[in-house]
């Protein structure tokens, strides 16, 4: 196959795949770039439950769940999240069964309720519109092809740029004297190599929510067995206040140098607390340490740490913090979400390419027409 023939089917595939999947694209990256900062954003528009917090003693964590309850009758507490002790400590609770539920803040000291984060709903709204676009498994489906579009666009972008003969400033830099067409297909050429490694490994990552056959298959190759999920307080009953307590006690003497925990409120009457922790040294937001604790006589019934698990359960874990940026620090979280909200930038000048090209094949073929006309008309004798 000539390499003209070649470039001209990629081509098509391109911008066949861009117009198809670039409004998809374009929401998934707008809310993959909130999503990735909601902490810090929820913190700058909620500085009043920050504030509020007091000093002195912590209180317990049975007082703080039965705060959080008082506060909400008709819920169940599922998850307790500390950040630190002069942070608030937010209580998970939920209805029965369900997913989702509230986050109530409170004064780890006073165990005085701080209120919900205000604007959590329309981060709820976002995470569903990044993984579904709120439309069930249909719009699951939907991102998920979107997502496999996203690595073939990255693909065949690249390849369509490959020159015979070209240094790094034409790949990596912009031409200011370029005009027209020609400069918006320089912008998002240029734009889309700088990022075309986050894109990468956006896609890739991404796909392993997507798909069970591709999410099974790195789970196989990383020797993992099931699937790696968060303890929950579904089908489990709820702990009795003197084992939580106990518990948070042994967990202060024997992580003292965690930073944050995640404490499970619920579980089998006859299994260890589980505990999950981070200290400073933890590589990123998902490098969970495990200390569980004997409900019974509150000994220490197991400790995992991140850092002795297996490589490939590291690595497994790791997956969405490559996703989001967070496996790179503060650093690599900025340029993914950079990127992500360059998804509109991407689907717009794509569109805008296509039309200009549609345009020129337009007026090429009239103006070949007209070309044509006169010499036919003098070939044609006159009617006498």
């Amino acid at each position: 196959m000539k390499p003209s023939l070649s470039k001209s089917i990629l081509f098509r595939i391109h911008w066949i795949l861009g117009i198809t999947a670039g409004l998809v694209l374009a929401v998934v990256g707008v809310t993959g770039a909130m999503i990735g900062f909601e902490a810090e954003i929820l913190r700058a528009i909620n500085p009043s439950i920050r504030a509020a917090v007091a000093e002195g003693p912590i209180a317990a964590p049975s007082k703080l769940i039965d705060a959080a309850r008082a506060a909400h009758p008709g819920y169940n507490a599922r998850n307790l999240a500390w950040e630190g002790d002069g942070e608030p400590v937010v209580v998970r609770l939920a209805k029965g069964s369900e997913r989702g539920g509230l986050e109530v803040a409170l004064d780890p000291h006073t165990a005085a309720v701080l209120g919900t984060p205000r604007g959590k709903d329309a981060f709820d709204v976002a995470e569903q519109l990044h993984r579904n676009l709120a439309a069930g498994p249909v719009g699951k489906q939907i991102v998920g092809a979107s997502t496999a579009i996203l690595l073939v666009l990255a693909i065949t972008g690249i390849i369509l740029r490959w020159p015979r003969r070209s240094s790094w400033r034409a790949w990596l830099t912009f031409n200011p004297k370029l005009r027209g067409r020609g400069f918006l297909w320089h912008l998002h050429s240029v734009t889309a190599t700088w990022l075309l490694v986050f894109y990468l490994i956006a896609a890739l990552t991404g796909l392993w929510w997507s798909y069970d056959f591709y999410r099974n298959a790195i789970n196989a190759m990383a020797g993992v067995s099931g699937p790696m999920r968060r303890p929950g307080g579904d089908g489990k009953t709820e702990l009795p206040p003197v084992t939580i307590d106990q518990a948070w006690t042994v967990f202060r003497r024997e992580a003292n140098d965690a930073t944050r925990a995640n404490f499970a409120l619920s579980g089998a009457a006859d299994a260890p607390v589980e505990i999950r922790y981070q200290t400073p040294t933890s590589p990123h937001e998902r490098a969970w340490n495990t200390l569980k604790v004997d409900a019974a006589d509150a000994s220490v019934a197991s400790r995992e740490l991140y850092a002795e698990q297996p490589r490939g359960r590291r690595f497994v874990s790791s997956i969405f913090p490559l996703h989001s940026g967070g496996f790179f620090g503060l650093p690599g979280r900025i340029v993914v979400a950079f990127a992500a909200l360059m998804m509109p930038f991407f689907a717009v000048t794509g569109f805008l390419l296509w039309i200009a090209r549609r345009r020129n094949l337009a007026l090429r073929a009239k103006a070949a027409a007209s070309a044509i006309a006169p010499h036919v008309s003098e070939r044609v004798p006159s009617t006498p």
